[in-house]
């Protein structure tokens, strides 16, 4: 699974690359800036892309998640240390992931989005991870038919 990670804290981010490929994921990088960040989604095609919601500058992780999806079809998690719903982000995220998150539940965390966008009801889904139904409901449609 391709993992891409946009996350702009220069400690968080290496962090969470390093956890995410020792446990046998490809990532790709993490990239601090939005811009940058679609650009990198549009020609790497990851088959989820992990945003924080908080970016510095620019595109925040919301219009950053919104446009991977609208544009190339990228699903996304977001993440936040913030007390932050993201009512508006459920039309087009897989989900929130709640910062700090241990790294155990991290890998936790990207088992149950793999296990969902492959098609299969989640074994356990880790407290710090709040899914958006009504799109996972829909990106797992999306992904069978074209698997059809």
């Amino acid at each position: 699974m391709k993992l891409l990670v946009v996350e702009d804290d220069p400690l968080i981010g290496p962090a969470v690359k390093a956890v995410l490929e020792n446990a046998g994921y490809t990532v790709v990088g993490p990239l601090r800036d939005a811009t940058k960040a679609a650009r990198v989604g549009a020609r790497e095609l990851p088959d989820l892309a992990l945003v924080d919601v908080n970016l510095a500058g620019g595109e925040n992780g919301l219009t950053l998640a919104r446009r991977l999806w609208e544009d190339n079809g990228v699903p996304s998690l977001l993440m936040t240390g913030f007390d932050h719903h993201a009512e508006e982000a459920r039309s087009f995220a897989m989900g929130l992931l709640r910062k700090p998150v241990m790294p155990d539940a991290l890998v936790d965390a990207i088992g149950t989005i793999a296990e969902i966008l492959g098609g299969l009801r989640p074994s356990a889904v880790p407290a710090a991870l709040e899914l958006f139904p009504s799109f996972v409901a829909s990106v797992t449609a999306l992904r069978a038919r074209r698997t059809a």
